[in-house]
C-alpha cells in the first residue's frame, strides 16, 4: 500500500506493480482464494524503491512530501470507521473504538487490540505505521547525507530487524518496529541501488528474458512458493525485487496495459478504501465463498472496490495532493 510520487520520469513499471499488489490484497481479503498474500511485501519493496528514486531527484521537505501524500486520505478513511464503530461497533468486534486510539491510528502509533493484533481502527493501517517508520528513518538518513542515504538506510534497516528478539519482549511500539518484515523495505532499496547503478545493463537485457524472468517470479508470488523457502530472508522480499528489476529492463520496449496504469495511479485509494466495498457486498448481499453465488459476490465486490477507488481518487486523492503540492512549495 503506499504511493509514490507522479512526475514527468514516472516508471510506468512501478504503476503495474502498485496495480498488481492492490488487486492481490483485494483478493487476499476475500479470504476463500487462498492466493495473493504477497501484495504487502510487494507494496513495501516498491515503496522502498519509490523512495530512493524521490529523494535522488528532490530530497527537500522530504517528510513534508511524504505527510501530503499519505496522510488525507488515510485520516478520511480511519475516521469513516470511527464514526461507523462509534455508530455500530458490532461491525468490528475485535476493535475498540476510543478517542484514544483514535489519535494513535492517525498518529502512526502502533498498538495492540483487543484480540492482539497490533492493527489501528482501520485495520489496514498497520502496514502504513511502517510505511511511517521507514519514512522516519529515511528522513535521518537523508539529514546525515544526501548521497549516502539509500546506503545508511539499508544499513539501519538490517541492524534495527536484527535487534527484534533482543527488544521485543519490552512490547509494543519496540516490538512491531524491530519486525522482520522491514527487510522488504530493504529489499526495495536493494532494487533501486542496482537500478540506479546498472541500469543501462537492464535495459540492453533481451525482452523474452525479462519477461521470463518476471513471470516466474509472478508464479512463485502468486502460488506462495516462496514461502516454503523458509530461514530468515524476506524471500517475498527478494522474488519482488526479481520481478520490479524485469519489468524495469522492459522499460518502454513493452506497451503497459492503460487499464492496470489506471489502477497504479488508484492503488492507494483501493488499498485504503476497499475493505468498504468488501464488508457491503459479503455482509448485505452474500458471503464470498468458492460456491457459484460466492464466486459472484467476490467479482461484485471487487469490481465495486475499483469502482469506489477510482471515484475516490479523482474526487479526494488527487486534489488533496495537489493542494498539499501548491502548499509545499
Amino acid at each position: 500500500m503506499v504511493p509514490g510520487q507522479k512526475h514527468a520520469t514516472r516508471l510506468d513499471a512501478l504503476q503495474v506493480l502498485r496495480a498488481v499488489a492492490a488487486l492481490a490484497v483485494v483478493l487476499f481479503h476475500c479470504h476463500w482464494t487462498g492466493i495473493a498474500s504477497f501484495g504487502v511485501e510487494l507494496f513495501f519493496v516498491i515503496s522502498g524503491f519509490v523512495i530512493c528514486h524521490a529523494a535522488a531527484q528532490n530530497p527537500r521537505h522530504f517528510l513534508l512530501k511524504r505527510v501530503a501524500r499519505v496522510v488525507p486520505l488515510y485520516w478520511l478513511a480511519t475516521l469513516g470507521v470511527f464514526a461507523l464503530g462509534m455508530v455500530a461497533p458490532s461491525l468490528f468486534p475485535a476493535t475498540q473504538v476510543s478517542g484514544l486510539n483514535l489519535l494513535r491510528s492517525l498518529a502512526f502509533w502502533p498498538y495492540p487490540r483487543a484480540d492482539g493484533a497490533d492493527m489501528p481502527l482501520l485495520f489496514l493501517g498497520w502496514t502504513l505505521n511502517y510505511e511511517a517508520f521507514f519514512y522516519v528513518v529515511f528522513a535521518a538518513c537523508l539529514a546525515i547525507s544526501a548521497r549516502l542515504a539509500p546506503y545508511l538506510a539499508l544499513v539501519m534497516l538490517i541492524v534495527v530487524a536484527s535487534l527484534h528478539g533482543v527488544v521485543a519482549h519490552f512490547g509494543d511500539p519496540l516490538a512491531f518496529w524491530t519486525q522482520p518484515i522491514l527487510l522488504n523495505f530493504a529489499c526495495g532499496i536493494v532494487a533501486w541501488l542496482v537500478w540506479h547503478n546498472a541500469r543501462t545493463g537492464l535495459k540492453h537485457t533481451p525482452h523474452w528474458l525479462a519477461i521470463g524472468v518476471a513471470l516466474v517470479a509472478m508464479v512463485i508470488l502468486v502460488t506462495g512458493a516462496n514461502h516454503g523457502l523458509g530461514g530468515a530472508l524476506p524471500t517475498g522480499g527478494i522474488v519482488s525485487v526479481v520481478l520490479l528489476l524485469a519489468l524495469l529492463a522492459l522499460g518502454p520496449r513493452l506497451r503497459w496495459p492503460s487499464g492496470l496504469l489506471l489502477i497504479g495511479d488508484a492503488s492507494y485509494s483501493l488499498y485504503l478504501l476497499h475493505p468498504y466495498a468488501l464488508e457491503i457486498v459479503n455482509r448485505k448481499i452474500h458471503a464470498f465463498g468458492p460456491d457459484p453465488r460466492g464466486v459472484l459476490a467476490t467479482v461484485l465486490a471487487v469490481i465495486g472496490a475499483l469502482v469506489l477507488a477510482m471515484v475516490m481518487y479523482r474526487v479526494v486523492e488527487r486534489p488533496s495532493n495537489r493542494i498539499a503540492r501548491k502548499l509545499i512549495a
